[in-house]
This record gives C-alpha cells, structure tokens and sequence, in this order.
C-alpha cells in the first residue's frame, strides 16, 4: 500500500525530548570522562540525570501514548526472527519494527547499568560515588570495570545506531531522522489509523519530575562515605 502523501504523528514530544536528551547526557559523560578528574563532579551529575531518564523511559512505557508503551513493539521472538528473514514484509504498525522495539529497550537497560555501576565506583583519591561506601574494594573495583566496559559497549551501539538510521533514511528513503525532531510518519492507508492525537504532556511532565526526585533522594540520602578525598 503507498504511503500517504501527508505526515502522520506518531512520535510524541516527551519521547523525543527524551531522546535527545539521553543523547546530551551520553555525550557530556564521556567528555566529562576523558578531559580529567576536575570535570568528575560533572561527570557524575550527567550520570545521575542519564538514571532519571531510564525511571522515566520505563515509566513513559507504561502509561505514555500509543507508541512509546513498550506493549505496542515488543514481540515474541519469533516475530523478529521472521522479520529478519523478510517474512513479514507487511509489518503493519506506525511504530517500532520488531527489531528497533527490542533494540530500543536494551539500549535504557544498558545505560540505566551504565548509570547504576557508576553510583558504587571510586579512584580513591579523587572521587567517589554516593554508595561507593557500601560495598567493599574489590567489588567497587569490579564494577568500576564494567562501567568502562559498558560504555564501550554503548559507544559500539550508537555507532550502530547512527548507521542503522542512516541506512533507512537515505538507503530505504524513510522520513526517520524527521520523525525524531517533529514526531511524523508517512503512513499506509492501513495504518493512518495509528496516529497519535495527543502528546501527554502534563502527564510526561509528572513522570519526568517523580523521576527526578527520586534519583535526588537517592544521591542525598546515600551513606556518608567511610573516608574523606582530597
């Protein structure tokens, strides 16, 4: 069925604030991470703000419109490996295909570990993270390892990412970089009926805040650290 000349909206404003700011946070931690230890204080709080998008992402899953509720692109197995295969060529949703839906979600699992690890991490000299004092050294140690190797893993996937959309927006002549900055699709006759109406913005903006103050009362209210840095 060809696409209707006209743009549909599918993506709301929440989601794709979300997203850039997701992509703000990312960016800023790894510069913060390479320019020195006089940028940690930073480093942290772009970490601390990654943690409350990931409560708000999965929050927005649940009670955000049509296609930000992870019930609406998450699907079995099966129906991902069909679409890999080129089975169901007609997939018939405006949003997330099977692939992109679990890409997504693995994609706030990694960085919600990516934030999570660098709460418990410390040089010992420097910087220390609010529950660094509630697990011993060598645990502390173990997961400042994987926090370096998680974001590796999460510079690998945005390279991915970034290819990924290239690919369908220049190579299959999809309206994708678009539709994250003004949240339209072209869409089927069959799927017009898909469109989202609303943006939800009061309720993001309750979420986003529930979300912010719990990831300040997790930070202030950590244990004091058993030792002091200079």
């Amino acid at each position: 069925m060809q696409p209707d000349q006209r743009a549909h909206l599918v993506w709301d404003s929440p989601l794709r604030l979300w997203h850039w700011a997701l992509v703000l946070c990312l960016a800023g931690s790894w510069i913060t991470a390479e320019v020195g230890f006089e940028w940690q204080t930073t480093h942290f709080y772009f970490g601390y703000s990654a943690l409350a998008l990931v409560v708000f992402r999965f929050a927005w899953g649940l009670f955000g419109t049509r296609h930000s509720r992870y019930r609406s692109f998450l699907v079995a197995p099966r129906t991902v490996i069909a679409y890999l295969r080129g089975s169901t060529s007609q997939w018939q949703r405006a949003g997330h295909n099977p692939l992109g839906g679990w890409a997504s979600l693995l994609l706030v699992v990694i960085v919600g570990l990516q934030a999570t690890t660098g709460l418990f991490i410390s040089d010992d000299i420097f910087y220390a993270g609010p529950y660094n004092s509630v697990v011993s050294s060598s645990t502390a140690d173990a997961l400042a390892g994987w926090h370096h190797r998680i974001f590796t893993l999460l510079q690998i996937l945005a390279v991915v990412h970034l290819t990924a959309a290239g690919w369908h927006t220049w190579g299959r002549k999809e309206r994708l970089l678009h539709a994250m900055l003004d949240g339209k699709k072209h869409l089927g006759h069959d799927t017009q009926d898909q469109a989202i109406s609303s943006h939800r913005g009061l309720l993001a903006l309750l979420l986003i805040g529930l979300a912010a103050l719990l990831i300040t009362a997790l930070v202030y209210f950590a244990p004091a650290p058993d030792y002091d840095f200079y």
